[in-house]
């Protein structure tokens, strides 16, 4: 009886090792609401580093954030004024909202729809081989944004 307790109790250690791996491995890509994000953080923290050399309260007139996002645009995606305040991640699902997932805008009471990734300047130009990494993402949301790839 002893016996099957020990190899049980050994069977559990290795299934409890096995759920905190996967669960650290899978943890990479969640936002700041324990989402998970669209891509791989590399995206984000490229896009970042090209637009604005990854400066999370960047700032200008017609520019907020730290992926260089049109004030206007920023508004109407993320239902705030500017990305001030924000972290990386809640900065980052702004990007997927305007990419990948579409956003409800409560204000006018519709759904706007996803315009895509190929619309920064930085992605097109494949600063830092960001076109690489949508082409080589497996996630759903990123599949019909694949027509540029080659």
């Amino acid at each position: 009886m002893g016996a099957i307790y020990r190899s049980d109790r050994g069977l559990f250690k290795r299934f409890v090792c096995i759920a905190l791996l996967t669960t650290t491995l899978t943890a990479t890509r969640a936002n700041a609401y324990g989402e998970e994000l669209v891509m791989d953080w590399r995206f984000y923290r490229r896009l970042a580093k090209c637009e604005t050399g990854g400066d999370v309260n960047h700032s200008t007139r017609n520019y907020t954030g730290m992926f260089g996002i049109a004030r206007g645009t920023w508004q109407r995606w993320s239902n705030t004024s500017s990305a001030k305040g924000l972290t990386a991640l809640q900065q980052a699902r702004v990007v997927d909202n305007i990419a990948f997932e579409g956003h409800w805008d409560p204000g006018r009471k519709r759904f706007k729809h996803p315009v895509g990734p190929w619309g920064w300047g930085v992605v097109k130009s494949n600063c830092m081989g960001l076109q690489r990494l949508l082409c080589e993402s497996r996630h759903r949301l990123v599949q019909r944004w694949k027509r540029n790839c080659k």
